[in-house]
């Protein structure tokens, strides 16, 4: 029945009502008023279902368990799936679960949904393939029904090739800080002292911020390539045995002065360095990098990966070779150099001692008397390394002392004792420019300090002697207590053995002096 047949019927029901033309009128324009909204709503309802089907995000309606209502035809072009395929099924079953979610698993992550709206999350999605994962930046709102959820709508944006691109950026930065921190390391001479901690830790962080299974740095020595170190999950198959230079990889290398890059699949079974990584499928490439400073070739950095390399890879990494070569040869010449000082030092010191008859020797003493306690103790080999050289120069100041003060036959006066007690500084002053350890230095400065803090040199924030001064300081004692001197004579073992005891806790710290004592009970 339409309009005119509604008004015709309903006027013969109020023939005698006088403003019924009157509500018909009305009546007639609310209804033409009802067909324009209802046309206008059709429209919409065309214009924006045509607008959700074009458009590139997917659009989805789920319920509140979040089973998919409707889904639009982008998410075929997108991850593969058909809408029929995944309407009736819930969103997680196309959710990555490899994926790490701070909420947990896809289902946790979905159960979300209908507890607060999404504001730009990232869903990671598996494509059909089982292969493929695309990031969507999912945007979701509830609908209510009273208080209760009856729907979830949502929007999903593809961002995979944006968070790619910051992934390419973040490695990159890890890369260049990798770098900027092995420059550092360099510059401030981290590298000088411990050139194997340096090495060490280089593979150490390409392993970790280039993400290879395999890293290895190898030194020339004696014309074979020797390893130094290496890092990465398959490190255990790697030869440690010498490498040749002349024949491999290496040799190329050191010629053009480039990395090459070889495909493990050409490499010779009977390699030296790669048969056993040959059984290891999961590696594909090798790059050597050769270590070349002042056109002197150093060695090679060599690292396996299991993918492919691109050419900002192999640039990244010869910059990091650059870093090595100079850093080998920065620390070879400090070590020629340190080598050379501490010689001309030790001649000088042998010089003062050779002034007087009853102190010649008396570092190389007190060095061997040092090195020998600190066995006792259980030092590393390392530790004991640097006693050895603090024993030998612990004197040095002397060479700042007059020959007048140093060779005076009877006991000293107060002034020249006072000149007397500053050689520890100007020991240290003199061995500033070598770079020694704090450990050297230290010794240097505080063997005459007591265990009780007295002695000399004072300074307003001492609270504590380091323990190679306090070796220092008890061979030192020792010597001159078994040694003959202008002043006095020698005492036996078995005395200064007892003096050792009694000074205990106050001039001597104990536990240097129990190792002193089973050290010289033993009868050396």
């Amino acid at each position: 029945m339409d309009f005119n047949q509604f008004k015709n019927k309903l006027t013969s029901q109020f023939e005698n009502k006088a403003n019924v033309p009157e509500i018909f009128e009305k009546l007639e324009a609310s209804y033409q008023q009802l067909l324009a909204m209802s046309e206008q709503l059709e429209q919409s309802e065309k214009k924006y279902a045509l607008l959700i089907q074009n458009m590139n995000d997917i659009v989805w309606i789920s319920d509140p368990d979040g089973k998919i209502i409707y889904i639009n035809h982008y998410v075929t072009e997108l991850l593969g799936y058909n809408r029929d395929e995944m309407i009736g099924r819930p969103l997680y079953d196309f959710m990555c679960p490899l994926h790490n979610y701070k909420s947990g698993p896809c289902q946790s992550v979905v159960a979300l949904m209908s507890k607060h709206d999404f504001d730009h999350e990232e869903l990671w999605m598996l494509h059909k393939d089982g292969n493929t994962r695309k990031v969507l930046e999912v945007n979701s709102k509830r609908v209510f029904w009273g208080e209760d959820v009856v729907e979830i709508q949502g929007v999903g944006r593809d961002i995979t090739e944006r968070i790619q691109i910051q992934r390419k950026i973040n490695k990159r930065n890890k890369q260049m800080d990798f770098i900027n921190e092995l420059s550092m390391a360099i510059t401030t001479n981290l590298s000088l002292n411990d050139l194997d901690g340096l090495l060490n830790g280089i593979c150490k962080n390409i392993v970790n911020v280039m993400h290879v299974p395999l890293c290895t740095i190898r030194l020339i020595e004696d014309e074979s390539l020797h390893l130094k170190s290496v890092c990465g999950k398959i490190k255990h198959l790697v030869n440690t045995s010498p490498m040749p230079i002349i024949g491999w990889e290496s040799e190329i290398a050191f010629k053009t002065g480039e990395p090459v890059v070889t495909q493990l699949d050409t490499i010779a079974k009977d390699h030296l360095h790669f048969n056993s990584i040959l059984k290891d499928d999961k590696i594909e490439t090798v790059t050597t990098i050769p270590l070349i400073a002042n056109e002197k070739p150093l060695g090679v950095l060599i690292i396996s990966t299991d993918e492919s390399y691109d050419q900002d890879y192999v640039m990244t990494l010869s910059s990091i070779a650059n870093n090595i070569a100079f850093a080998i040869e920065k620390s070879n010449l400090y070590r020629d150099l340190k080598q050379f000082y501490v010689k001309i030092i030790t001649t000088l010191v042998a010089a003062i001692e050779a002034k007087d008859t009853y102190t010649q020797g008396h570092s190389m003493r007190v060095s061997h008397y040092a090195v020998e306690i600190s066995r006792q103790m259980g030092l590393d080999q390392d530790a004991i390394e640097e006693i050895e050289i603090a024993g030998l120069l612990h004197d040095v100041g002397k060479i700042g002392i007059s020959d007048t003060i140093l060779t005076n036959p009877g006991r000293l006066t107060h002034e020249e004792y006072e000149v007397i007690k500053t050689h520890p500084l100007i020991g240290v002053r003199i061995l500033e420019p070598i770079g020694l350890s704090d450990n050297i230095m230290y010794a240097v400065k505080q063997h005459h300090l007591r265990y009780d803090l007295t002695g000399y040199p004072q300074a307003p924030d001492l609270d504590h002697i380091t323990l190679f001064a306090r070796i220092i300081g008890v061979a030192d004692a020792l010597d001159a207590m078994t040694s003959n001197r202008s002043y006095k004579s020698m005492i036996t073992t078995e005395q200064a053995i007892e003096e050792l005891l009694a000074c205990s806790g106050t001039q001597f710290c104990p536990e240097v002096v129990s190792a002193a004592v089973d050290y010289l009970s033993k009868g050396r």
